[in-house]
């Protein structure tokens, strides 16, 4: 069985961004802004923090990159069964709280096990990037056994701590 991916961005409409000051942990800063010409410089806040002051349209290209990023992603885990064997299909909600990884046999590798964090991390900063404060994102990955729809694994972003800027050092 080849796995399916049920992802299809042409129908998502695009939300205009308005400007806005983007404070992310420093864990959670991925390359998006590297391809984005922000009017200021990053502000480090010292505290595990750093504020972006964004205009509409970075923050839109911004999301619209994480977006293709995370299809693109799950297409790769769902074309590697050296990897990941057991995965039958991922999907996710429209605002990226939320994953769902299908396992044939109920059973996970060490690597598929391993793949909620890298969902924390881009659920997380999609939520972010989208005005929710960092201290509120939050993102849930569920495996669930694709024979019987049994739910294996459910946990949320909220179990690691460095994804709080309250609980950095």
């Amino acid at each position: 069985m080849t796995p399916e991916i049920s992802i299809d961005l042409s129908e998502k409409q695009p939300v205009s961004q308005s400007d806005a000051d983007i404070t992310i942990p420093s864990i959670l800063i991925g390359d998006e802004l590297d391809q984005v010409q922000a009017d200021s410089a990053a502000a480090d806040n010292g505290d595990g923090t750093v504020t972006y002051s964004l205009k509409g349209g970075e923050i839109d290209s911004i999301l619209y990159q994480i977006e293709r990023n995370i299809s693109d992603s799950i297409q790769d885990i769902l074309d590697n069964d050296d990897y990941y064997p057991n995965i039958t299909a991922i999907t996710h909600d429209a605002d990226y709280t939320s994953f769902t990884i299908s396992l044939s046999d109920g059973q996970m590798s060490i690597y598929e096990s391993m793949l909620v964090m890298s969902f924390y991390t881009i659920g997380n900063r999609y939520q972010i990037y989208s005005g929710i404060p960092a201290d509120q994102a939050v993102t849930t990955v569920i495996y669930i056994n694709d024979a019987d729809n049994s739910v294996i694994s459910k946990t949320d972003s909220t179990s690691v701590e460095t994804f709080s800027p309250n609980d950095q050092p």
